[in-house]
């Protein structure tokens, strides 16, 4: 991992007088979840038996593990495994869930731009991420940026990430893996060596959207244009324009075509997912094209995206969000899109069958329901 990465992960630790007999040490940057496995596998059980022998009724893996962890469930686990509350706590997502919102916990649901496990009891549709040269150069774990739906691509060995078993398909549930397996470099359903997987050179613009990101944790802010931006902001901003480009690319029109073109961003080239599911949800390689389009736009800055969207007479159905706010540095653009809203007034008959679009859509969701 290089240095700029370093300061904004947990930093790891070494048990001390730990009770239980084999306890790996906390690596950098690793999230407790991952953790937590490697303990399981250390002393010979699943990672179901060790969390029951910590806390008895919580049902550990039922839901994201890794969103926060109590003051009173790190001590306890501190006290069995000698690794400091401090260490634990830092390892989950929760300081950077409150650094981003100011809020300390999670809400029910999708949290913004941390990925969804899609928890069916143990079982999983996604949410984490590895890359397969880091398996191969180091003990194989998962990391809290892993986790974070703006991280798309390994900095080190500049590949996109993977989500899933390249050989059965199977989302990564590495809480799946029992004894005799001693790592969590292997596939739980088929026990393929996630290392050997094929690799995807990743997309500059997508990488430079995730240095900017992670910068704004250690620096003030941000230059967009003649604004300077800060980690609220900056998100905010950013998930606007995965909103406009996810809706252009749905229902593509001249217009639409000719001002984007004119953002740097070919609406031929970017295909919606199939699933139409949350941005939280999408694979990396799906995150990863939007959010290398997002930079493009980010570099060409307000003050000629608003003549832009002005010349091309964009519809405001496409730039207004639902709730009507705009992100602060695009004010201006409410006053250019100030024409009224078109209201389609004519009820939907109820009766009409699914477009094929709409069907082909909840037949991938379920698909990838079955891939749990």
């Amino acid at each position: 991992m290089d240095a700029s990465y370093q300061c904004r992960w947990g930093a790891g630790a070494s048990p001390v007088n730990a009770v239980w007999p084999l306890v790996p040490p906390l690596l950098q940057g690793e999230v407790i979840s991952s953790w937590l496995m490697r303990c399981a596998l250390a002393q010979g059980c699943d990672a179901t038996t060790l969390t029951g022998e910590v806390w008895p009724r919580l049902r550990f893996w039922c839901s994201d593990p890794d969103r926060q962890l109590s003051l009173e469930q790190a001590n306890r686990l501190s006290r069995l495994s000698g690794i400091p509350p401090a260490a634990l706590q830092a390892a989950t997502l929760q300081s950077l869930y409150q650094t981003m919102t100011g809020t300390p916990c999670f809400p029910r649901g999708i949290a913004p731009w941390f990925l969804c496990l899609g928890c069916r009891n143990r079982r999983r549709c996604g949410g984490l991420q590895y890359c397969p040269e880091c398996f191969k150069e180091q003990i194989p774990h998962y990391l809290i940026q892993g986790r974070l739906a703006w991280h798309t691509s390994c900095p080190v060995h500049r590949v996109i990430l993977l989500d899933h078993c390249e050989c059965c398909h199977a989302p990564l549930c590495p809480q799946l893996i029992t004894p005799p397996q001693e790592t969590l470099g292997q596939c739980h359903r088929c026990e393929y060596e996630l290392r050997r997987a094929s690799t995807e050179a990743v997309q500059p613009n997508a990488l430079s959207f995730q240095r900017a990101t992670d910068g704004l944790f250690s620096s003030p802010a941000r230059r967009y244009g003649d604004h300077l931006l800060l980690l609220t902001e900056w998100l905010a901003l950013s998930r606007w324009m995965i909103g406009i480009l996810r809706t252009a690319a749905r229902a593509p029109s001249p217009c639409t075509h000719m001002f984007f073109r004119e953002l740097g961003v070919n609406l031929t080239d970017l295909e919606p997912p199939p699933t139409g599911l949350p941005f939280e949800y999408l694979s990396p390689a799906e995150r990863a094209s939007l959010l290398a389009n997002v930079w493009s736009m980010l570099e060409v800055g307000p003050e000629r995206l608003i003549p832009l969207a002005e010349r091309e007479r964009i519809r405001p159905s496409l730039l207004l969000p639902r709730d009507g706010e705009l992100p602060a540095s695009l004010a201006g653009l409410g006053a250019v899109l100030k024409s009224a809203r078109r209201l389609n007034n004519r009820p939907s008959p109820s009766d009409n069958p699914r477009s094929v679009k709409s069907v082909l859509m909840r037949w991938q969701r379920l698909l990838r329901k079955f891939q749990r």
